[in-house]
């Protein structure tokens, strides 16, 4: 959306003026960097809008160093982990907080709870995601639950596969200098 210019506030008069136009000019570029800068906080309200600037905000309110060679959607990831972080002690609970990290659909949960014991497979593609979803279980799960956390990636290959074949034919013989 364009931005009224600030001249055009000015009465008619003082528009004409070479100097007036020079002074609002350079205003006018102050202005659109001050307008930049609100709209990328605004922006960065959100975890899953945020650029490298907003999502670095959201690191050092919550203590998270990111590691070198991370990307952004990994570092989304671990904010989004962190920032909603509490401790579900519910099975319902749990689900809301899987569903909130991995996704509807993108998890599966087996196992015994009468044992305490759950299986957990999930279906990301982010690398680095699965590490963020296994220290997250660490804390959010209750202590005397034992968990295995397994990631599955479908992929599709599209190609084709030649075949080779050949036939062996092998011979024995001994030679022995016995009479």
């Amino acid at each position: 959306m364009e931005r009224t210019r600030l001249i055009d506030y000015l009465p008619r008069v003082m528009q004409d003026f070479a100097e007036i136009q020079e002074i609002m000019k350079v205003e006018n570029r102050e202005t659109d960097q001050i307008d930049s800068n609100i709209r990328r906080v605004l922006d960065s309200g959100f975890i899953a809008d945020c650029d490298e600037w907003g999502i670095q905000k959201y690191e050092q309110i919550l203590g998270i160093v990111p590691d070198i060679g991370d990307t952004l959607e990994l570092r989304k990831s671990r904010v989004m982990i962190s920032w909603n972080d509490s401790v579900p002690y519910t099975y319902r609970t749990l689900v809301k907080r899987l569903n909130a990290i991995c996704g509807v659909n993108n998890y599966n949960i087996s196992g015994d709870l009468e044992d305490y014991a759950l299986k957990i497979t999930t279906r990301m593609d982010i690398p680095g995601q699965t590490k963020e979803v296994e220290e997250a279980l660490g804390k959010i799960l209750p202590e005397n639950i034992a968990y295995s956390l397994n990631n599955k990636l479908l992929r599709e290959i599209h190609g084709g596969v030649m075949l080779t074949g050949a036939v062996v034919r092998k011979s024995v013989v001994t030679i022995s200098s016995e009479q």
